[in-house]
C-alpha cells in the first residue's frame, strides 16, 4: 500500500492521542480559506466546545436549540476535515492563536491569550486548560446520598443472595437430598 506524505497513518495517530491535548495540532494541509469557510455561528459553538460545553449547554448559552447547534458542530468539522468536534475546536484556537495581529507581552504565557483572543473568560480556562467540568448537577451531599445509596443496594443484593442459597440448602437437607451421591454427578 502506497502512503503518500499527506496521508496519516498509524503512529500519527497514536502519538497525536497519546500527547494529549497539549500537542499542535498539525494543519500543513489548513490555510486561510477552510477558517474562513466557518461562519460566526459554527466558530461561537467550537469555542464553547472547547470550553468542554455539550450542546444543551452551548444551545443553552446561545440562544438556539441543540439540533442546530449540532447541525454547527457537524458542518464545522466537515469544514476543517476533523472527526471530532473537540479536535476542530482546537483546530480552531489554534488558527486564531497563531493569527494574532498583537504581539505578546513578554512573561505572558500563550494559553492565557489564547483564552482571550478566543471569547472565553479568563475564569473559564480551567475547563480549557483540561479541567473536566461534571456533566451531571450533583452537589457533594447529593453524591454522598447517591454512594450510600448504591452500597445499600449491593449490601441487600448480597444478602438476599446469600438468603436465597440458604434457603435452596435448607430445601435439600429437608427432602434429604445428598449431592455428593454419584446419581448427581456427571
Amino acid at each position: 500500500m502506497h502512503r503518500g506524505t499527506d496521508d496519516v497513518g498509524p503512529a500519527d495517530v497514536i502519538r497525536h492521542w497519546t500527547l494529549g491535548p497539549a500537542t499542535r495540532i498539525n494543519r500543513s494541509e489548513m490555510d486561510d480559506v477552510a477558517f474562513s469557510r466557518l461562519n460566526q455561528r459554527q466558530r461561537e459553538c467550537l469555542r464553547l466546545v472547547y470550553r468542554n460545553l455539550e450542546a444543551k449547554e452551548i444551545a443553552r448559552e446561545l440562544g438556539l436549540s441543540p439540533h442546530t447547534v449540532v447541525e454547527h458542530l457537524r458542518d464545522a468539522r466537515r469544514v476543517l476535515g476533523a472527526s471530532r468536534s473537540m479536535h476542530a475546536a482546537r483546530m480552531l484556537v489554534e488558527y486564531e492563536q497563531d493569527n494574532r495581529i498583537v504581539y505578546e507581552p513578554l512573561g505572558v504565557t500563550r494559553q492565557g491569550n489564547a483564552a482571550m483572543m478566543s471569547g472565553i473568560p479568563v475564569a473559564a480556562m480551567g475547563a480549557a486548560a483540561g479541567i473536566r467540568k461534571n456533566r451531571y448537577n450533583f452537589n457533594y451531599l447529593e453524591r454522598l446520598g447517591l454512594i450510600v445509596g448504591i452500597a445499600v443496594g449491593i449490601i441487600a443484593l448480597t444478602g438476599s443472595l446469600a438468603m436465597g442459597a440458604h434457603v435452596v440448602s435448607q430445601i435439600l437437607v429437608e427432602h434429604k437430598v445428598d449431592l455428593s451421591d454419584s446419581a448427581y454427578r456427571r
